[in-house]
């Protein structure tokens, strides 16, 4: 699938112009990021990266920001399954912060099905932490997206985005 087919896959579940623009908007962010990323990932799928970028956020249309937000990714990865995407779902799945974890929904008593929700490829781990360092359309620094995942969720959930900055940049030698 290329970035215009999996436009075209957005554009279908959205509501209405302004809300699928800012999702747009959002994920041809996520996605220049992550590519800069991908450089220095030679076994990386670039094309793959590129269509999974722009459907991370399609479970946003029916789970917007606010108390229904958390689903956004469960919503979107049954989305696209049902567009027989299984493996892009695994991205909408897996990308929310840094990863959820079994034990975040036990000992956050989060209403989310009880598995991991953590990124394992290293596409979803490119992905999930470009997303999280981009706000809207803006790119914002490692240390206000830690921030942000400590005051909204836990330090275990920062300190896991720190970890998965180290692993899909630092020990890269990307700065």
């Amino acid at each position: 699938m290329d970035e215009k087919e999996a436009i075209a896959v957005l554009k279908k579940y959205s509501s209405e112009k302004r809300i699928f623009d800012i999702v747009l908007r959002h994920s041809l962010a996520v996605k220049e990021l992550a590519l800069e990323f991908a450089v220095k990932h030679p076994n990386a799928d670039k094309d793959f990266i590129v269509s999974a970028c722009i459907l991370h956020d399609i479970g946003r249309f029916e789970c917007p920001p606010g108390p229904k937000t958390i689903f956004h990714g469960v919503v979107g990865a049954r989305i696209l399954r049902k567009e027989g995407l299984r493996k892009l779902a695994l991205v909408a799945e897996r990308h929310l912060g840094a990863g959820i974890g079994k034990e975040d929904i036990r000992k956050q008593n989060l209403p989310l099905p009880y598995k991991d929700f953590l990124p394992i490829s290293i596409e979803e781990k490119i992905i999930t932490l470009a997303d999280s360092l981009i706000e809207g359309d803006k790119r914002i620094s490692l240390s206000k997206a830690a921030k942000r995942f400590e005051k909204e969720v836990n330090k275990s959930v920062a300190d896991r985005l720190v970890k998965l900055y180290d692993e899909v940049c630092k020990r890269k030698g990307y700065k």
